[in-house]
């Protein structure tokens, strides 16, 4: 795989894909601490958990913000989408 014409590695590809389940999770313990509301937390935690399911199966993958997170875990850059 591919991004801004550098070739993304497994381990890149692997830790995006856990950036985006850890992500997750933490968004779960905002609502579960009581730091964030929101109207139905067990239809949330529930949509978050598939996320981290999928992220963690890459499903997500062919994103452009997954490999926007891949490339800048392997090359500490941050490519800008929009001019």
């Amino acid at each position: 795989m591919k991004f801004n014409g550098v070739k993304l590695t497994e381990e890149s590809i692997l830790k995006a894909r856990q950036w985006y389940a850890d992500n997750a999770r933490g968004c779960i313990e905002e609502v579960q601490n009581g730091s964030v509301k929101v109207n139905d937390p067990e239809a949330y935690i529930k949509w978050r958990e598939k996320q981290i399911e999928d992220a963690l199966a890459g499903r997500y993958d062919h994103t452009l913000a997954f490999l926007q997170r891949a490339y800048y875990i392997q090359t500490g850059e941050c490519v800008a989408l929009l001019p």
